[in-house]
């Protein structure tokens, strides 16, 4: 196997990911790969050992990945902890091509390993709808670094963008019209609770 340079490594980096500081995508001989950055270390150990990756794995919520010797894909990079190969997912789709079941299967899919991580101790740092991909109909979440160690009685830092990503857009297509999901094209952050607020009705 050819091993890369570090500043081969950040050439290769899809443009798209660039905003976690946990890690990042980048292709490698036509493969896929993460890299786990060391500020992530011990949010990945733990997620590891918690069980939490395989009881996720074994529900079939979560993409899984296998790890790769990082001496066979780069030759020195202190910054990388580990690197993944995540299982490929051969269609990629985008929450504004999304019909309503799906935003709505999505949000589930997302509130249901919220609860399972808090269950072992973890919790999701975000919760952008971007995080999942749809494989033979069914959600499937696939980032590996959304998972951190939970703080006891810190609230979930996450929910607003919950709200933004999923609840807002949901509730204005159930209340007013199912064409509003198309705001997720110009709001690819999801809908501002300001705006949301504004144009759903008072039983909303």
């Amino acid at each position: 196997m050819t091993k890369t340079k570090k500043s081969e490594i950040e050439s290769l980096q899809l443009a798209s990911s660039y905003r976690d500081p946990s890690g990042y995508l980048f292709w490698h001989n036509n493969i896929l790969y993460r890299a786990v950055n060391n500020v992530y270390k011990e949010h990945y150990d733990f997620l590891m050992k918690s069980g939490l990756y395989e009881e996720l794995i074994s529900k079939n919520l979560l993409l899984a990945h296998d790890e790769v010797k990082k001496a066979d894909i780069i030759s020195k990079d202190e910054n990388i902890y580990k690197i993944i190969a995540p299982k490929r997912i051969e269609f990629i789709s985008y929450p504004y091509e999304w019909c309503y079941s799906q935003l709505r299967d999505a949000a589930l899919l997302t509130l249901a390993i919220q609860k399972t991580a808090i269950s072992k101790g973890m919790v999701l740092k975000d919760a952008s709808a971007y995080n999942i991909q749809f494989a033979d109909g069914k959600p499937i979440f696939i980032d590996t670094l959304s998972f951190e160690k939970y703080e006891e009685g810190r609230p979930w830092i996450a929910y607003r963008q919950f709200c933004e990503m999923f609840l807002a857009p949901l509730s204005l297509a159930y209340y007013i019209d199912i064409k509003l999901l198309e705001l997720l094209r110009t709001n690819i952050d999801g809908i501002p609770l300001k705006i949301a607020v504004k144009l759903l009705p008072f039983r909303a």
